[in-house]
């Protein structure tokens, strides 16, 4: 009687072990934005107007020095397409940013890369403390923006604006600690 116990209690543990093992709590990713990364920066702004004269460029992933001060990265290998949007006024520390990978399995690591790569004092006499990244599906978004701005724009404000852009639901936001 005692091994029957102790074969059904067995049989029972390694039931509920495997039953519990079997559920995870993996997030799917959000449906990316439609359109080029210059259309979505476009959208980007008719959901948040930043009243700062800005210009949008696509960037020539070729170009390893404008890669790497845009983007922070090194390596475009993993990039299909990035667009730039920055002040025209160099004096202020502001720039948009969006990568669109190849594969999505790349999205976290890339968005980690520019968070850790890119220079936030990159223009003369200014600097932007302000910094997110922020991923929907195959999309990163870099913002950073200097405090002193904060009257017109922040990067929360510009997350937001991108979250809208993508549906209502962005997959992450990174910060630097």
């Amino acid at each position: 009687m005692k091994k029957l116990i102790n074969t059904i209690l067995i049989i029972s543990l390694t039931i509920l072990s495997l039953t519990g093992c079997s559920k995870t709590n993996v997030k799917e990713t959000s449906a990316s934005p439609a359109g080029t990364m210059s259309e979505i920066i476009d959208n980007i702004y008719k959901q948040k107007d930043t009243t700062l004269r800005l210009i949008t460029t696509e960037l020539d992933l070729q170009d390893k020095d404008q890669l790497m001060y845009y983007t922070g990265l090194n390596d475009s290998s993993k990039i299909k397409e990035a667009a730039v949007s920055e002040a025209m006024m160099t004096s202020q520390a502001y720039s948009m940013v969006l990568v669109r990978v190849n594969e999505i399995t790349d999205v976290n690591n890339v968005a980690k890369e520019m968070l850790n790569g890119i220079n936030q004092n990159k223009w003369i006499c200014v600097g932007a403390d302000d910094l997110k990244v922020a991923t929907c599906g195959d999309t990163i978004m870099l913002i950073m923006v200097a405090s002193s701005l904060s009257e017109y724009v922040t990067s929360d404000n510009m997350v937001d604006a991108f979250k809208t852009v993508c549906g209502g639901s962005i997959d992450q936001t990174l910060t630097k600690e």
